[in-house]
């Protein structure tokens, strides 16, 4: 059986091979995704809907869920709005 690591691994050696634009690529899908993921833990952490961030952050619960899904392309300016929805505070990391 194939587990997600392998699955990723090999992902990223295609990437690789097709070069720095593939390479790139990836990584903005990668941030994108973390994105996402984070979304959904913190407002699952506060016990909120998609239908009670839209509320507290004046983003359609549409929009945050086009986010979650990895499907969106929000603004700094949307990201801030629902990080303070969410209590939270967008950090830079480095990976």
């Amino acid at each position: 059986m194939t587990t997600f690591d392998d699955t990723y691994a090999l992902v990223v050696a295609e990437a690789e091979a097709e070069g720095p634009e593939a390479v790139a690529e990836l990584r903005l899908l990668e941030d994108r995704y973390r994105l996402a993921s984070d979304l959904i833990s913190r407002r699952r952490s506060l016990h909120m809907t998609q239908r009670q961030l839209a509320a507290a952050s004046g983003i359609r619960q549409s929009e945050i869920s086009r986010i979650e899904g990895g499907n969106g392309n929000p603004t700094l300016k949307t990201i801030g709005a629902l990080a303070r929805a969410l209590g939270a505070e967008l950090r830079l990391s480095a990976t």
